[in-house]
């Protein structure tokens, strides 16, 4: 930034996919890297935001290295292969400083992408289950409607569970790896309307 704060520091937390940047003004910011993917100022995102495309599915990315570009931005590499975005030091304070009213309105842009792709506003999502989970439950896909109590991978986990006896056995959080939209998912992530779930069991490691 010509004339505006300089940061002080930048350093990117892995395990809670956010970037702190600091500036010689005081001002600190936490960035979700979904929220810097979300508002990627490469030519791209642009253009998709300028017709009004959203984009989404971005809650498990994360960056994987951070590249200093001409002193006066760095470049972000994403690990779901974005890489084209120049985020400047002017971006990058922009960006924190008005973090809730950029994502509330992303957030209200979801919810009309939603209620486009189903007038009804009952969100569903697709389940797909591997190996012996599939055997177990006698199905490999199923469609789940989601009620307004169940928003996160933990809570919709939990909806399985109450199917019944046989689904409470075989849907254990602690040893099933989850995907959404084929991107490794924590249990805290948020479930958004046409999302795919998938469910594959952990096998305990063979003993020597």
């Amino acid at each position: 930034m010509a004339d505006g704060p300089a940061p002080t520091e930048l350093n990117l937390d892995r395990r809670a996919r956010s970037l702190r940047v600091s500036f010689d003004d005081g001002a600190a910011f936490e960035l979700p890297c979904e929220y810097l993917r979300v508002f990627s100022p490469s030519a791209e995102v642009k253009t998709a935001r300028a017709r009004g495309d959203v984009v989404t599915d971005k809650q498990a990315v994360n960056i994987e290295r951070i590249e200093p570009y001409g002193g006066y931005a760095v470049r972000l590499y994403f690990d779901d292969g974005h890489d084209t975005g120049i985020y400047s030091w002017e971006s990058l304070y922009r960006l924190g400083r008005d973090y809730r009213r950029n994502w509330e309105q992303y957030r209200l842009e979801l919810e009309r992408r939603d209620r486009a792709a189903d007038p009804t506003g009952e969100r569903r999502v697709t389940v797909l289950l591997f190996a012996t989970l599939a055997e177990k439950l006698d199905t490999e896909k199923l469609e789940v409607a989601l009620p307004n109590t169940v928003r996160t991978v933990a809570e919709l986990l939990h909806q399985l569970r109450r199917r019944g006896d046989a689904w409470k056995d075989a849907i254990d959080p602690s040893r099933l790896t989850v995907t959404v939209n084929r991107q490794f998912a924590e249990s805290t992530i948020k479930l958004r309307h046409g999302d795919e779930v998938s469910l594959t069991p952990i096998y305990p490691k063979a003993e020597d």
